[in-house]
């Protein structure tokens, strides 16, 4: 059944994919459907802006599900429809497997991240993958961060099998920025600046690197944490609108004080309503 419900993904026949994951949810659980949306979303990660979003909302659609609660399923569809929009062709089905490990050496990424090499870099993660996530967060910053928050806040949820596919989302995010380097301004600036911009997506951006690049550590998916004022609950919308901004700051908002929570669902807010829209941007 997880075949028909990703054929219309993979063949981006959006407006029948509703119908059909109303039909698996008759023989399956709402938690069955987000983690074959989740797997899919993982699988067709491509280190775009919308590629990693699309992951990255899987993820936060799970941890605000309470939030959401007889809208969670229409936000996973959300999720499904902006993983698919977001995704690269693939001549084939996409793998879990890792590749024929090399040298398990750091010297291999760091050539790997000088070269722009992401297949070495592949074949390094095969050969450390039981230790790759303690490696990486040496070398991670900003959107490759991201991934590796990502891909931790999802590992437990995937399962062992994924490993190789998440930790795979921020190597390559290492190849592709591998000068990239954390700000040191003061999360309270940050902020200011996103009220300032009105949620515009570098500047809310920057505030998810500082969330993630200074001891910060996620709590459980689904775990405790703020929950906003009625004003600004999450609802389901178009995800590549805003690169799926606004639903990742509602997860993110759970880790903050009340007041840093509140600017930053105002500013995404803001954007939602009255700011340009990504969505007829090339998103593949």
């Amino acid at each position: 059944m997880t075949s028909e419900l990703y054929e219309p993904l993979i063949e981006r026949d959006l407006d029948a994919f509703p119908a059909v994951a109303h039909a698996f949810l008759e023989s399956h659980s709402p938690d069955d459907l987000w983690l074959a949306i989740a797997r899919f979303a993982v699988l067709a990660y491509a280190p775009s802006q919308h590629g990693k979003r699309a992951v990255m909302a899987c993820l936060a659609a799970h941890d605000v599900r309470d939030e959401l609660g007889d809208r969670w399923i229409e936000m996973v569809i959300a999720c499904a429809r902006y993983a698919a929009e977001s995704r690269q062709p693939w001549s084939e089905p996409p793998i879990l497997d890792p590749p024929e490990s090399a040298s398990g050496d750091v010297e291999e990424l760091r050539t790997a991240m000088r070269d722009g090499d992401h297949k070495r870099a592949e074949r390094w993660l095969a050969a450390r993958l039981d230790d790759a996530e303690r490696v990486l967060r040496d070398f991670a910053h900003c959107d490759a961060l991201l991934m590796l928050e990502t891909a931790a806040g999802l590992l437990p949820l995937l399962g062992e099998k994924g490993r190789y596919a998440l930790l795979r989302m921020p190597v390559w995010e290492l190849i592709a920025a591998p000068n990239a380097r954390d700000d040191a301004t003061p999360l309270d600036t940050l902020l200011a600046r996103a009220v300032e911009s009105k949620g515009s997506p570098d500047a809310v951006t920057a505030v998810f690197y500082a969330n993630v690049g200074r001891g910060f550590s996620p709590p459980l998916p689904g775990g405790g944490g703020l929950k906003p004022r009625p004003t600004f609950q999450p609802e389901p919308y178009d995800l590549a609108r805003d690169y799926a901004q606004t639903l990742i700051a509602h997860s993110y908002a759970r880790r903050l004080s009340a007041e840093h929570a509140q600017k930053l669902l105002h500013a995404v807010h803001d954007n939602l309503q009255h700011g340009d829209s990504f969505a007829d941007w090339s998103l593949a």
